[in-house]
């Protein structure tokens, strides 16, 4: 396994991911009706008739979601892992076994762009963005020396995705939201190994903002962002504590050896345990929707003379 693999390898392995993960509430649903009201709201009653991709598509959770609409569904993940339970479980017409980056390059390749309805990521955009500022292995966190590099790479890595999108296309995604508590205390121990780059770890949902506020300057579309307050819902400390040390933490031995990481990891479980004896951790979401279309201004209904 790479470094990288062995970073990753709460993903690598099969049935694992799930195990582990917890159940997101949004205003008293789970993050997979979450977007199920997304796409009706942007995009109408469910029709089967468009293309869609969806990159980090995990082991297929939300393809629930997204069939309602596909015509021709493709779905990528790094993982080969996740790629296998995809297609065991639900009937796709495409996969690509690609890092998101690798799998955005190889359709634009492909001359496919201009080709998506639908261009999706959810809960997986903060890999292939934050890699463009440090190398990851199960030794260390490197940062990339040129910055301004990094974040230019970024960018056009976010407008690359937008070129996927067919005219009226939408891009959809849900990104995890830094300021929750949850998110402050991983942010502080993943600090005790290296720093975050550009000012802390909601860096990545900057620069996908900021590349998407870019294509709407040229007049590529149009931005919309809100953010959901929710809940991780664990059904007992122990399986709290496990998604903090295999899936926030990814078994980095620096940190899941440190007996004051899990320390402050069970004071903070306790504090969020209720009476039944699990746990209710505080999330967010961040739901970005940009609709790719002509400049906003060639919308506007004209002045009778």
């Amino acid at each position: 396994m790479s470094e990288l693999g062995q970073f990753r390898a709460v993903y690598e392995s099969a049935g694992v991911y799930d195990k582990l993960l917890l159940p997101h509430y949004f205003d008293g649903r789970d993050d997979v009706a979450l977007v199920t009201d997304l796409l009706e709201r942007t995009i109408g009653a469910p029709c089967q008739a468009l293309d869609i991709v969806e990159f980090g598509c995990g082991t297929g959770r939300m393809i629930s979601a997204l069939e309602a609409y596909a015509s021709r569904l493709v779905v990528c993940d790094y993982s080969a892992a996740m790629i296998d339970a995809v297609v065991d479980n639900v009937a796709v017409d495409e996969t690509m076994w690609a890092d998101t980056r690798d799998a955005v390059a190889k359709l634009l390749r492909e001359g496919r762009d201009g080709r998506f309805d639908v261009v999706a990521a959810f809960w997986s955009l903060s890999y292939p963005i934050g890699e463009f500022f440090e190398q990851m292995s199960a030794h260390a966190i490197t940062p990339r020396e040129d910055v301004d590099l990094a974040r230019e790479r970024a960018r056009h890595f976010v407008g690359d995705m937008v070129k996927l999108l067919a005219p009226q296309g939408h891009f959809i995604a849900l990104h995890f939201d830094a300021a929750t508590p949850e998110q402050r205390l991983v942010t502080r121990l993943w600090e005790r190994v290296s720093p975050f780059p550009e000012g802390g770890r909601s860096y990545t949902l900057n620069l996908l903002l900021d590349g998407l506020r870019a294509a709407e300057d040229r007049g590529d579309g149009v931005l919309s962002h809100t953010r959901c307050g929710g809940s991780a819902v664990a059904p007992s400390r122990e399986a709290a504590l496990r998604w903090f040390l295999a899936v926030h933490l990814k078994s980095y031995p620096a940190l899941v050896r440190d007996p004051q990481v899990r320390a402050e990891i069970e004071e903070f479980i306790d504090h969020y345990a209720l009476s039944d004896g699990s746990v209710a951790l505080p999330s967010g979401a961040h739901v970005i929707h940009f609709r790719r279309s002509g400049h906003p201004v060639c919308h506007i209904p004209r002045r009778q003379p």
